[in-house]
């Protein structure tokens, strides 16, 4: 009466519907317990003794604690108790036993006041599907991952490592190891690792096709699988057991066919790997493959990039130094031909110039036709303008001498008093200043010294820079000589107060033919004596240079050695 009582229960609280999924049916064993309130088992169905392992005479007059092993009996009295305490429905999943798993869902209903009932579905396909469809989402999603992963990392050691962290988590995995293919070497070379600790790393360095477990992955292209490593002896582990490990699994890394590397996975704790984690390692491989083997041709393809860039950078060098050699070529083309007209045009003019100057001053000194005081002083003019050209032409044809035929400069040193040779530039150029009303002085308390120097050279560079000085100076103005020892140099000064050349052109007036704008109206000059100062200085291994503000005069300063 109480199993009826029982059955029509189960119909009550719609116990079907727990072995039922969207009108399917489950092939679902069940089996069911009767049990007073004391716990004392009143009757038990075939399904229940099969699912709890005991036989009809085990349970006859047993109470329900001896049916049940120990971590079930904790777990379901707590659910018992409450259901004899306060008559109602308790649902429960558990795993019975273990080694096989067997999975249960547990139904406690009062059937009365004194008798109660407790049902046993079996659920070990329902979890083993679930099982399934958890690897399979647990699968998706490290693929999902790994697909993001592929798309997003650019670094080899990052990929492998972020890769291997991922699947590490769902395959228990300690290791891994990348080797690539050297062409060159013809041998696989580490690359990247995870779990080889550094006193082993040179061991596992390099690997020659055909040798330990990737080597012969490599050479064979196929993948390799091993299980149970503890209990096997084979020399092709050798290697890999120095890691401690007891599952392992290598893949070749294959683009089109063509080697790329290899790469391997191990775990220390799990002996096996099952068919749909090895599909999983392989999809991840293959995508690996795809990912290193465009980060190589990436590598290479910016390695010849740059090559070209830096080809490209040199070609345009030597275009731009052949075209500053043909635009050099064609200047000193140009120079040369204007050197040429110009010695050419001074040469022609310096005979007959001579010539001027020759019968001018016979003409001077002819005592027995003398001339007019007006014919002396046209004579007079012509004589200086004549002089005047002259120095012109010589300082023109000094220049072109000192620029083409720098290798036929000689010096003729010789001892000098400094103070004779500065009276005698100074001598040199007296009309000249006479004549603009410029003032001559050399400075009081000038050391009397004499210093080898080539006396010529040293003469030409005085007057330059003293005529220079008279040209560009105010009405009545002043020219000073003066000069100190300086160190190992004599520093010779020329100081004038004349309009002075400003700060931006203090770098060009040593360059021929450069005049500064500005010069005073109606002042000639060529723009070649401080031209030839600085040539003449530098032939006598010194230097040469200005200190000058504009209005209020300048200095130039030439230093030789002592």
């Amino acid at each position: 009466m109480c199993y009826f009582l029982a059955k029509r229960r189960l119909e009550i609280i719609g116990v079907n519907s727990l072995i039922q999924r969207e009108g399917e049916p489950l092939h679902v064993s069940k089996g069911l317990i009767l049990f007073h309130s004391d716990l004392k088992v009143s009757s038990i169905d075939g399904g229940a003794m099969r699912i709890l392992g005991h036989t009809k005479q085990s349970v006859k007059g047993k109470l329900l604690s001896d049916l049940l092993n120990k971590d079930a009996l904790n777990i379901l009295l707590k659910y018992t108790y409450s259901v004899i305490q306060e008559g109602i429905f308790v649902q429960h999943e558990m795993k019975l036993f273990e080694n096989p798993d067997q999975w249960v869902n547990v139904i406690i209903y009062p059937i009365d006041a004194n008798h109660f009932s407790m049902l046993f579905l079996d659920i070990n396909k329902q979890k083993e599907t679930e099982a399934a469809l958890y690897r399979q989402t647990e699968k998706l999603n490290v693929l999902n991952d790994s697909a993001a992963m592929l798309t997003s990392i650019k670094n080899p050691k990052e990929l492998l490592d972020s890769l291997f962290h991922k699947l590490s988590q769902v395959l228990d995995l300690d290791i891994y190891i990348n080797y690539s293919w050297d062409k060159e070497q013809n041998r696989l070379v580490l690359t990247n690792h995870h779990g080889i600790c550094n006193e082993e790393l040179e061991t596992f360095m390099y690997l020659e096709k055909g040798t330990a477990v990737c080597g012969t992955v490599a050479q064979n292209k196929r993948r390799m699988v091993f299980e149970h490593l503890d209990g096997r002896g084979d020399k092709i582990l050798d290697l890999i057991r120095l890691l401690g490990v007891k599952s392992y699994v290598c893949e070749p890394l294959l683009s089109f066919g063509e080697l790329v590397g290899t790469i391997s996975f191990g775990s220390k704790k799990r002996s096996t790997f099952t068919s749909e984690e090895l599909d999983l390692i392989h999809s991840i491989c293959h995508q690996v493959t795809i990912v290193l083997d465009r980060m190589t041709k990436v590598d290479e393809l910016t390695q010849n990039t740059e090559t070209l860039e830096v080809a490209n950078l040199h070609l345009k060098e030597n275009e731009r130094k052949l075209r500053l050699m043909i635009e050099k070529n064609e200047v000193e083309r140009e120079s040369k031909t204007k050197t040429n007209f110009l010695a050419m045009i001074s040469h022609e003019l310096r005979t007959p110039l001579n010539s001027i100057i020759g019968y001018s001053q016979v003409l001077e000194s002819d005592q027995k036709d003398p001339l007019t005081d007006k014919q002396k002083s046209r004579l007079a003019k012509i004589l200086s303008s004549s002089r005047h050209l002259l120095q012109l032409i010589n300082n023109i044809l000094e220049l072109i001498r000192i620029d083409t035929n720098p290798e036929t400069i000689k010096t003729n040193v010789k001892p000098i008093r400094i103070k004779d040779a500065v009276w005698d530039s100074l001598h040199a150029v007296s009309n000249n200043a006479k004549e603009k009303g410029i003032s001559l002085y050399i400075e009081k308390d000038v050391e009397d010294i004499t210093i080898e120097i080539d006396p010529i050279r040293f003469q030409q560079v005085m007057v330059n820079l003293l005529n220079n000085a008279i040209k560009y100076n105010k009405k009545n103005g002043t020219v000073t000589l003066y000069w100190r020892v300086d160190g190992r140099y004599l520093a010779i000064f020329v100081k004038d107060t004349g309009i002075g050349i400003p700060q931006s052109h203090h770098d060009n007036i040593f360059e021929p033919f450069y005049r500064v704008n500005h010069a005073i109206p109606g002042v000639e000059g060529t723009g070649i004596g401080l031209t030839l100062v600085k040539q003449n200085v530098l032939e006598m291994k010194g230097t040469v240079g200005v200190s000058s503000i504009e209005g209020t005069g300048s200095t130039f300063w030439v230093k030789v050695p002592i």
